[in-house]
């Protein structure tokens, strides 16, 4: 990281995961050029004074926020789960998904009542309590990393609430959809102190050219 200068702008996105290959296409859609691949740690821009670091996808709310980047690319799941001190500055029109509550396709469950004083698996145990907490349903959330379809079958959990944008891993584990928590998509975000620094000019200018490339 020796390289990077504190006179340009840093820009983290997603290293490797479901974001990745579409903030590429959108930053070079917005005529950005720089060299990427699996292996960088960061990019340096050619054509603008711009940084963009790969990063977990866990780690982008925390380095805005923080004030180690300037700004991110990741879904709004992320920040309603995180909910992070950062300021949200466009829609990126990119990366939707849903998250959602599912069951075993064979499960008696058909209505969300029936999850009354059940286990629900999820990666997101914010949003999942928020959730059964505005439907008055009382359950029990157990926090899991990695895998979380699997958790029906292995006794875990009665219901899982994950993400899906197409519901196809969903229906290969043999689950079906109860009901919907909240819908999802990409999103830039800024650390609210760069909005007050020598480079707002800097970002002015490279938010016209993001909302250019929006399709």
């Amino acid at each position: 990281m020796a390289n990077l200068s504190s006179k340009n702008l840093k820009l983290a996105v997603q290293k490797n995961g479901r974001l990745t290959n579409e903030t590429l296409e959108f930053l070079r859609r917005s005529g950005l050029e720089f060299e990427s691949y699996k292996q960088r740690l960061f990019s340096l821009c050619r054509n603008f004074p711009l940084e963009i670091l790969y990063v977990r996808n866990n780690d982008i709310p925390d380095y805005v926020s923080s004030g180690v980047v300037d700004l991110g690319i990741l879904g709004q799941n992320m920040l309603n789960e995180e909910r992070p001190k950062v300021k949200k500055l466009l829609d990126l029109k990119y990366g939707f998904c849903s998250l959602v509550v599912a069951v075993p396709k064979e499960s008696n469950v058909t209505k969300l009542s029936d999850l009354e004083g059940k286990t629900i698996a999820t990666t997101y145990p914010r949003s999942t309590k928020n959730f059964f907490k505005e439907q008055s349903i009382n359950v029990k959330v157990a926090r899991i990393s990695g895998s979380v379809e699997i958790a029906p079958a292995l006794g875990i959990a009665q219901a899982i609430v994950d993400l899906t944008s197409t519901g196809k891993t969903l229906a290969v584990n043999d689950l079906r959809i109860l009901s919907k928590v909240y819908d999802s998509k990409s999103v830039l975000v800024v650390n609210e102190q760069s909005l007050l620094n020598g480079r707002k000019v800097l970002l002015e200018k490279l938010m016209t050219r993001f909302k250019k490339a929006i399709i």
